[in-house]
């Protein structure tokens, strides 16, 4: 199976140097391996071990661990804090200690590579702005891998174009809990998010046919692998959001995007 995973990313064009964002639903991955009888750390630590292979010492790997712990003012702990966006996040958390986890409590990855250390030293206070691992993502042209997801449940780079464009229902919240560091040094800290105003009544929507022009997209078995590129994705979103109203990300029920009153919400 981790051949296959492997065999299709390199069909896709994935190689050496590439800086990979993977979000992953492993449900189906995992079945497979109990059905087989294997043993799942084995095959989890191959499948990693085969994607930095893949890429090189001169790649980058990117892996989403976000909470939203922080939010509710519980304290966020770098070294144990699991995240809410997939098993294989937190598989390798408890388990690679090769890769780093990013500092921001809220939106961090668990990070291997060329530029690891880079990304692991932000002090973004920011979730999505220009210095976060978001705007290094859209700097560097990452490649988002999107395995067994549809692509608007792993799209969070779309909050990164809609701070970029200062969207108008959307405004900075800062946020404060307890803080604990990899030297388990303890600390009050306060952090920002780019928030959508809740008055606003809407549902996210991105249909993967709305990346129909900019997506490639391999299937094996009962899997499905698609990959955009960040800057590819950026220029897509940004163009719906300024000239579409946009009617591709979101499902507005009592709103209509108005970019003559952005500041009335950019300063909420």
């Amino acid at each position: 199976m981790n051949q296959r995973v492997i065999k299709a990313l390199s069909a896709l064009g994935i190689g050496k140097g590439d800086i990979l964002y993977i979000a992953s639903d492993i449900t189906s991955f995992a079945i497979e391996v109990v059905n087989a009888k294997q043993d799942i750390n084995e095959c989890f630590n191959e499948l990693i071990s085969g994607l930095q292979n893949l890429v090189g010492d001169s790649g980058t790997l990117m892996f989403p661990i976000y909470s939203w712990d922080f939010n509710k003012g519980k304290s966020f702990d770098i070294r144990y804090t699991v995240g809410g966006t997939g098993a294989l996040s937190n598989w390798i958390l408890k388990n690679r200690p090769d890769f780093i986890r990013t500092a921001h409590p809220i939106y961090s990855f668990m990070v291997w590579g060329k530029d690891a250390n880079t990304l692991a030293s932000m002090n973004n206070i920011d979730s999505f702005g220009q210095f976060s691992p978001f705007g290094y993502m859209y700097k560097c042209d990452a490649k988002m891998i999107f395995f067994n997801v549809p692509i608007r449940r792993g799209v969070t780079f779309t909050h990164y174009v809609e701070e970029s464009l200062q969207v108008p229902y959307r405004y900075f919240k800062p946020f404060s809990a307890k803080y604990i560091d990899s030297n388990g040094i303890e600390s009050n800290r306060t952090y920002v998010m780019y928030v959508r105003d809740m008055n606003i009544k809407s549902k996210e929507y991105m249909p993967d046919s709305f990346y129909k022009d900019i997506v490639k997209e391999i299937k094996f078995d009962s899997f499905y692998i698609k990959l955009l590129g960040s800057r590819d994705t950026f220029r897509l979103t940004a163009d719906d959001l300024l000239n579409n109203g946009g009617k591709n990300i979101y499902k507005f029920e009592n709103y209509e995007l108005d970019w003559s009153n952005k500041s009335y919400y950019k300063n909420r």
